[in-house]
């Protein structure tokens, strides 16, 4: 028979435990719930156009948001027709000519086509988001972080 020391001893690691099986519960949930979304204010694309890219367009207001699960390795662009790019390659952090930082990333689309996706950013703090295929890209810039 256990005496009531032991009993409350029992009882102290049954709380131990169960409150770090609760810990690790919010943790794990934490972990799942890794995607940020954000919001562009502008947009411009280019495309070929008698085997040559055609320049810039001129920016466009625009209020589109996307998100990037990191944990499942997805963009996902919120236009009319919603855009899901599945990463299959980190191409690394590069620094380009005027200075700004861009991650690239190698990307399978909705429609299975393989593109690239840039995370940008300037010396100055814009922030943009290129989506490259081999006959049109276009951008998204303005872009802020949001809360959902």
């Amino acid at each position: 028979m256990l005496t009531l020391q032991q009993i409350t001893n029992l009882k102290n690691i049954l709380m131990k435990k169960l409150f770090f099986l609760m810990l690790l519960g919010i943790f794990a949930l934490n972990m799942n719930a890794q995607v940020n979304y954000y919001k562009a204010s502008q947009f411009a694309y280019k495309c070929i156009e008698d085997g040559k890219w055609t320049e810039w367009t001129e920016w466009q207001e625009s209020d589109v948001t996307f998100s990037f699960d990191k944990e499942k390795n997805v963009v996902k662009v919120y236009t009319e027709e919603k855009q899901t790019y599945v990463i299959v390659e980190d191409n690394g952090i590069h620094t380009d000519s005027s200075g700004g930082k861009q991650v690239k990333y190698t990307v399978i689309d909705q429609d299975g086509d393989k593109g690239m996706i840039r995370f940008r950013e300037e010396k100055n703090g814009n922030q943009q988001l290129y989506v490259e295929y081999d006959d049109i890209m276009w951008v998204y810039s303005g872009i802020k972080k949001i809360t959902r």
